[in-house]
């Protein structure tokens, strides 16, 4: 049977930093859980839409943010941005472990940093941009996936960050490398190795939600 495809609805949430323009996708019933989507630089309605209704075929409500869009921010200004996301689901009664996070590009670097900030169910950054070791251990479950040939992040790096979370991180993490691919592995395309990667890099977002970000009551893990 063919998935609804649903519209996300726009509105805004305040945080220190200015007034975030978001994307909301509502379920009714029991969702099994909830997701903060943090889009790439200007793509929240490029991409955020098929992400959020990807998540909804699972169960999971959305809301989706481009962080980059009020303009340059500190580390700490992005994270309190996060902080008032997760008030917005915490006001639809969302606890922290029954919520996930997906960034992507420059949202999958803050995701990254949100995982240290945050004890929240699990977290994804796909394609990272700019990714360093956060400052503190890990709280949340993290996966990172990454495309081989991603100029922004060079496969050392990636090695120096699974190197350095295996040392001193209390919660589980995984990385995991794309071949032949760039930045952009997570959109489909015709050639073989990015169809590949497209479809890898989404199974895996959703199993590492699944298994991780805690259902709600009333929901089948």
């Amino acid at each position: 049977m063919e998935f609804l495809r649903i519209a996300p609805e726009i509105s805004e949430v305040a945080s220190p930093r200015g007034v975030l323009r978001v994307a909301e996708i509502k379920l009714g019933g029991v969702p099994r859980g909830a997701v903060v989507v943090l889009c790439d630089a200007d793509a929240l309605e490029q991409d955020a839409p098929e992400v959020m209704n990807g998540l909804a075929e699972h169960g999971y409500e959305s809301l989706a943010v481009d962080l980059s869009s009020p303009g340059p921010a500190r580390d700490d200004e992005l994270l309190r941005d996060v902080a008032a996301l997760l008030g917005r689901l915490g006001e639809r009664g969302w606890s922290a472990e029954q919520i996930g996070l997906v960034g992507y590009g420059f949202g999958g670097r803050v995701a990254l940093l949100a995982s240290a900030e945050f004890g929240l169910g699990g977290a994804v950054s796909v394609a990272p941009t700019g990714v360093e070791v956060p400052p503190i251990p890990l709280r949340a479950p993290w996966l990172g996936l990454f495309g081989d040939l991603d100029g922004n992040v060079p496969p050392q790096a990636v090695r120096e960050l699974r190197e350095a979370l295996d040392s001193g991180s209390p919660v589980h993490s995984e990385t995991v490398g794309y071949p032949g691919v760039g930045a952009g592995f997570h959109r489909d395309a015709p050639k073989v190795l990015a169809h590949a990667a497209a479809f890898d890099s989404w199974q895996r977002t959703v199993e590492w939600l699944n298994l991780r970000v805690v259902p709600a009551a009333g929901t089948r893990g």
